[in-house]
């Protein structure tokens, strides 16, 4: 039993140094991709550069509802363009972010208003029309 233990101590660890090395160039990129989206980071939060609405997608690559999400994100993306900014963090390359908007589960999509403000939050995998039915909500 201490053996086991111990062995999951040292692969625990391991993990852990794995995936510090290099994270410092993983969150530079992840905030230039999120720059190119349309927002950025101000104070640990998200702020839109553009002053409209967003639909933030808190994702990772590893998780299955996340990328059956992802093409449904992209989509109304393009839908909506000009009117919200859909935005896609990467919970794994951006973790103070994920904690600062207090997530947990993924994917979670958050609703942002204008000045900032998170005005709804769902949590796993959602179809295109609820997103929809969202975003109009909160847009009028």
């Amino acid at each position: 039993m201490i053996k086991k233990l111990a062995f999951t101590a040292v692969v625990a660890a391991c993990f852990f140094l794995a995936g510090c090395a290099g994270k410092g160039s993983q969150n530079v990129t992840e905030v230039n991709e999120m720059k190119e989206q349309g927002a950025e980071m101000a104070d640990g939060a998200l702020i839109s550069e553009n002053g409209l609405p967003m639909v933030v997608d808190f994702s990772a690559t590893w998780c299955p509802p996340c990328q059956q999400l992802k093409p449904i994100f992209s989509q109304l993306k393009d839908e909506y363009s000009g009117k919200v900014d859909f935005i896609t963090v990467d919970v794994d390359s951006v973790p103070e972010l994920a904690q600062k908007y207090d997530i947990h589960n993924i994917p979670a999509l958050l609703f942002v208003s204008r000045d900032g403000k998170e005005m709804y939050r769902t949590i796993g995998f959602i179809p295109a029309d609820s997103i929809k039915r969202v975003v109009s909500q909160y847009l009028n």
